[in-house]
């Protein structure tokens, strides 16, 4: 099946009601997300914006004003990209995560000089994963 983008109406108004319509099934994975990583020792804030270039509201995550990662929705799943310099994702092979989200990281093609670092949430038990690499993300900025 074909990966399908949602959120691609620039008109959308992202209430909370808005978004929990909008994201369905997505929304319980999401909302469960965000709160954990608004509170220590995360405190990552959602900002949500449509982007012109990708055609689909994006949901950048910071911490302060440092972006830790993004979120964009897809029928399919909530894709979370994290985005690392050669250097600074040289710790990823360590981390306790799932082996395969190490391969896929090991297997990515850069982006200009930064390799690009997806998962791709279906289910709440794969949080702790989402949260190691979190962890990392903001040690290493």
């Amino acid at each position: 099946m074909e990966p399908k983008k949602l959120l691609t109406s620039p008109d959308l108004d992202l209430t909370t009601d808005n978004l929990k319509k909008e994201l369905g099934r997505w929304f319980s994975l999401y909302e469960t997300l965000t709160e954990t990583l608004s509170k220590p020792p995360y405190e990552i804030s959602p900002e949500w914006r449509f982007y012109k270039d990708g055609g689909a509201w994006l949901c950048k995550m910071t911490r302060k004003k440092k972006t830790v990662f993004w979120i964009s929705v897809w029928k399919q799943c909530l894709k979370c990209g994290f985005y690392f310099t050669q250097r600074s994702g040289d710790g990823i092979s360590d981390l306790s995560i799932d082996h395969s989200l190490k391969s896929s990281y090991d297997k990515a093609a850069p982006i200009g000089k930064l390799y690009p670092f997806i998962i791709d949430l279906t289910a709440k038990r794969q949080l702790d994963d989402l949260y190691t690499v979190v962890s990392y993300a903001i040690s290493r900025k």
